[in-house]
């Protein structure tokens, strides 16, 4: 019988172990229920969001922001190419360039971004100024960039005058 006790305690522990195996087994499989229901629910309330959703947003953001970065990027070449044919120089290269703009920042106010110096502000001093450079027979390239006013307007001040 001494033999048999040892045999009887390796068999209670084996149990032992396999039934709290079962127990612990038990604990994971109601967990996983509970929090797959918790789950569940939570995106049928809309309190957090799926990852398909969250995806599905992030691939939104970066085609609008290549959208508009595109658009920004249309806009300063047509720029650049209309100031080449009209022969317009902008007043300061920080106030002229939308290359600059950060694709996804909003466009900045766009009367805050042009300064008038003071020769511009009223239109007979300038008149008369075009008209005198002319009469000293500067050209309307020198005109422009002198009085900072592009040629095309030069051009109509002369043309009027003439008339």
């Amino acid at each position: 019988m001494v033999l048999q006790v040892p045999r009887y305690w390796d068999f209670a522990s084996n149990g032992f172990q396999i039934l709290l195996c079962l127990l612990i087994l038990g604990y994971y499989i109601k967990n996983r229920a509970i929090n797959k229901r918790y789950a569940i629910s939570r995106t049928k309330n809309g309190a957090g969001q799926s990852f398909n959703a969250h995806v599905f947003n992030i691939t939104v953001q970066q085609q609008v922001n290549q959208a508009f970065a595109n658009i920004i990027n249309t806009v300063a070449t047509e720029q650049s190419g209309l100031e080449s044919v009209l022969g317009f120089t902008p007043l300061s290269s920080e106030d002229g360039d939308i290359a600059k703009i950060p694709s996804n920042s909003q466009l900045p106010n766009s009367y805050d971004n042009f300064r008038i110096s003071d020769d511009r502000t009223g239109t007979d001093g300038r008149h008369d100024k075009v008209i005198k450079f002319s009469a000293k027979g500067l050209s309307v390239r020198n005109i422009s960039e002198e009085l900072k006013i592009p040629m095309g307007e030069i051009e109509l001040i002369l043309s009027l005058q003439k008339k």
